[in-house]
């Protein structure tokens, strides 16, 4: 499989140990370059990155349709999106509010300003844009039986080959009628977006999808699920208080701890049936 490395380890067990053999992935970073925008770096798994472009920038709400893109280049892990919204330093200045223009000063002195703060933008935790300003409520109609959900975790374990094979990966998994999408990644947060980009790619209903994945369920997540309508959301693990809140606000159905036959509900519960 690529992008696979064995490694030596010593195993211990009981007060034994052996020396062996173990398997974990080749996580290199790689570079987003997104019109007039500062780069952004990630630590990622280094396959499927345009769907992770595209998954970022519609998390990011730089994008909303297809017609918004214009051309995507990969070229191993430098990745160039153009977009017809021509995107500008500025709106970073104004997602971070660190620096004010003053009368007189020029863009490229705001720049470097931002380089030089910044480096390379790291949105490994979850994104530079991870606020917003207002959250509406998603009205998705979309329902799910409980015992579904149970399924789409075991399916999930069943699919993640990577993480089978070396446990160094988080997987995501879009559910969209009786179609599924699983990208694997050393981010939980680019799993996610790679599997948001290639269902928009798909043409995918996103209101009318799911996402299963591994990992904790924090503001900067829900955000990202609110931007581009997916109404559920369903870990293994436990929801973060910010992520929590945010839920609630956005109305998104957020499930945790799917574990053996069983989880938690703790927001909208009307599209889980509970009864099945």
């Amino acid at each position: 499989m690529e992008f696979i490395k064995t490694i030596d380890a010593i195993k211990w067990k009981d007060g034994n140990y052996e020396k062996t053999e173990e398997k974990t992935v080749e996580d290199e970073y790689a570079y987003l370059f997104i019109d007039c925008l500062p780069p952004r770096k990630f630590s990622v798994y280094p396959k499927n990155l345009d769907d992770f472009a595209i998954g970022y920038c519609l998390g990011e709400g730089l994008i909303k349709t297809n017609e918004d893109i214009e051309e995507i280049k990969v070229s191993k892990t430098n990745v160039l999106v153009k977009t017809r919204l021509n995107h500008t330093p500025e709106e970073d200045f104004e997602q971070y509010d660190i620096v004010q223009k003053r009368k007189g000063e020029c863009e490229h002195a705001c720049v470097c300003r931002l380089l030089e703060y910044q480096g390379v933008n790291s949105d490994n935790a979850g994104g530079i844009r991870s606020q917003l300003k207002t959250v509406t409520p998603n009205n998705s109609t979309l329902k799910i039986d409980a015992t579904q959900i149970i399924k789409d975790m075991d399916n999930l374990k069943e699919n993640a080959k990577i993480w089978q094979d070396t446990g160094s990966v988080h997987v995501a998994q879009l559910i969209y009628k009786n179609k599924s999408i699983i990208r694997e990644d050393v981010s939980r947060h680019v799993a996610v977006d790679k599997v948001i980009g290639a269902a928009f790619k798909s043409g995918y209903d996103l209101t009318q999808s799911y996402i299963t994945y591994s990992g904790r369920m924090p503001a900067d997540m829900l955000i990202k699920v609110i931007r581009v309508g997916i109404p559920i959301i369903i870990s293994n693990a436990a929801p973060a208080a910010s992520g929590y809140e945010i839920a609630k606000k956005g109305n998104i159905t957020m499930v945790g701890f799917v574990r053996n036959n069983r989880f938690n509900l703790y927001s909208a519960p009307q599209r889980i049936n509970l009864e099945k």
